[in-house]
């Protein structure tokens, strides 16, 4: 192609390209905005269910209820899965949580079939005059035993295994009886 083929833009006045950063921190702070809005729209939704001076409040009850639960030997708080400390909830002093230890329990997992576990446990009961505590345990002890036959080992590996494990357990014995308060797992070993 020769120069006579292009277009003559020399007399045409020239455009100006894009609005520099103008553009980029307006659509940053619209995007920020909105982010924000929506957070606290969801915020004010999950967690405004009570004022800020009744949230304090309920904190500092639980911190009241954690202290005096380590302090009273024969009463038993009752802290989430998580094992946060401001949702412990303290046992009713006419009914108090007895900790029953569970024999330890020792089998081989079904995969890898060469590798075996054991775990020691107890499990929190809140006596209501029909539950027997050692039958209980003995009934658990053989659900802990028939459970840990059919883990695989990745399923405990970690942290989060301990804790899926527990919550497991947990759940079989709470559907043993309702006595069944907590599942603890006192030791464990994977080899």
């Amino acid at each position: 192609m020769a120069e006579t083929d292009l277009p003559d833009t020399e007399g045409l006045p020239q455009k100006k390209k894009g609005g520099g950063m103008m553009p980029v921190i307006l659509a940053f702070a619209i995007v920020t905005l909105v982010g924000g809005g929506g957070g606290a729209l969801l915020g004010m939704m999950l967690g405004g269910s009570a004022p800020a001076g009744e949230a304090d409040a309920a904190a500092e009850h639980g911190a009241e209820a954690g202290a005096k639960a380590e302090g009273h030997e024969g009463e038993t708080a009752k802290v989430d899965g998580h094992g946060d400390a401001s949702l412990i909830e303290m046992a009713d002093e006419k009914a108090p949580l007895t900790l029953v230890p569970l024999k330890p329990v020792l089998t081989n997992l079904y995969n890898p079939p060469e590798s075996w576990i054991r775990i020691e446990a107890a499990i929190v009961v809140k006596p209501d005059g029909e539950t027997n505590p050692e039958v209980l345990a003995a009934e658990i002890e053989a659900d802990t035993l028939a459970f840990a036959r059919s883990l695989q080992i990745a399923q405990v590996e970690g942290t989060r295994g301990l804790l899926h494990l527990r919550d497991d357990l947990r759940e079989r014995a709470k559907l043993r009886s309702p006595a069944v308060v907590d599942y603890l797992i006192q030791a464990m070993v994977v080899e």
